[in-house]
């Protein structure tokens, strides 16, 4: 698990590097084009890892002793592969021009991508939920890696936009260098409908939580005319939002585990309030922060005074990090209390409600604010209600 710990940092603080790399290799209008991929790449990747997380589970069942079923992971996931790889082909038309322009092979790289991250996620579920610690440690590794030393050699050699997209997908085919027997052959406990079934919804959750924590980006392009008090750029609203989000929710994301874990021991709304407190506290004491030193920080880090974004903005976008915490936490709360339609319901109202802000007629820097706070606060009510719901079950069964 030492491994893992450790690839874990590694990937999160190479993929912090690389769209800094990209922010002074690029420039401020190249670098918002750069996000804007970027974000959909992941977002859609995050979608796809709904596949990841069930056949983690099927996987462990069975090594904890579960009876094989008889569906067939690496068939499914080509199914899924063959769908997202043809719908990003044939609605390239639309967003090709709108997100990067021609000229970059955006197109292409995104279908191949799409295509072989798939199987990565598959087999990250089948190497993880098999307890193939190391094995899952190197791909995790062998993908920022890669990412990041394409990152550099773009800005080295001068490649551009294009070098950077193929930066954003080159780490999907790392699972090529992994995969082994024992992954292809490896089972789950389910049967093939059932199997099905709950891909489909894991994937409905963890594509709604990636639509609002990669997928912003994207959201933020449509708005690039949108009227600003302070004049900062879109390109420099995305490289804060990275900036801003990155000290509070790499270490939440890490944690996940131990947060369910807790919750499953403790399911009641008062377990809350410690975890939530010190999220909200560290988020306001980063706000104050970032609203010292945060626009030196910035132009300094991105090498570009295109990058400046005025104190309070940045104080803004790190208190409303904080929100988002809280909601990654409540989350983990809902999965723990078994209450998985209000997760993903949670998560998909938390979209919702952050991008009907985001149109509102509002200055650029209130309507982002006040979209990554208010979104992830409707998400976490209903996600209270699972623990609410649980407590109430739980008393009514030790009542005699």
């Amino acid at each position: 698990m030492r491994s893992l710990s450790l690839a874990t940092v590694f990937s999160a603080l190479s993929g912090f590097l690389v769209l800094i790399i990209a922010g002074r290799a690029l420039g401020v209008e190249g670098y918002e084009s750069f996000q804007a991929f970027w974000g959909l790449f992941f977002a859609i990747t995050g979608l796809i890892d709904g596949l990841m997380h069930e056949t983690t589970r099927g996987a462990s069942a069975v090594r904890a002793g579960a009876a094989p079923g008889d569906a067939r992971p690496w068939r499914l996931a080509t199914v899924i592969a063959l769908i997202t790889a043809v719908t990003a082909a044939l609605t390239s038309f639309w967003w090709v021009p709108w997100l990067v322009g021609s000229g970059t092979g955006a197109t292409t790289l995104m279908v191949i991508g799409l295509l072989s991250y798939t199987y990565q996620a598959l087999l990250s579920g089948l190497l993880s939920g098999s307890h193939l610690w190391p094995r899952y440690a190197r791909l995790l590794t062998l993908d920022a890696g890669s990412r990041l030393v394409v990152s550099v050699a773009a800005w080295y050699f001068g490649w551009g936009l294009t070098g950077f997209v193929v930066t954003t997908v080159i780490g999907a085919v790392s699972w090529i260098f992994v995969l082994s027997r024992s992954a292809i052959n490896a089972r789950v406990d389910v049967s093939r409908s059932i199997f099905v079934r709950r891909v489909l919804s894991a994937m409905a959750a963890s594509g709604s939580t990636a639509a609002l924590v990669t997928g912003f980006p994207v959201m933020l392009k449509i708005f690039e005319d949108a009227p600003t008090l302070t004049g900062v750029t879109i390109s420099a609203v995305m490289a804060a939002v990275t900036f801003t989000r990155a000290p509070i929710l790499v270490p939440l994301t890490r944690f996940q585990s131990a947060l369910i874990v807790r919750f499953v021991d403790n399911r009641s709304l008062r377990a809350l309030l410690m975890p939530i407190g010190l999220v909200l506290a560290v988020g306001a004491a980063g706000a104050l922060a970032a609203w010292v030193i945060g626009p030196w920080l910035m132009v300094t880090i991105y090498g570009d005074q295109g990058f400046w974004v005025p104190g309070w903005f940045l104080a803004l976008l790190t208190f409303a990090s904080a929100w988002m915490g809280s909601l990654m936490i409540t989350g983990a709360a809902a999965l723990a209390s078994e209450k998985h339609d209000l997760y993903v319901f949670g998560w998909v109202m938390a979209s919702i409600v952050a991008f009907a802000v985001l149109a509102l007629p509002l200055p650029l820097e209130v309507a982002v604010g006040s979209a990554l706070i208010l979104g992830p606060l409707t998400g976490g009510t209903i996600h209270s209600f699972a623990l609410r719901h649980t407590g109430r079950e739980t008393a009514h069964v030790r009542t005699p």
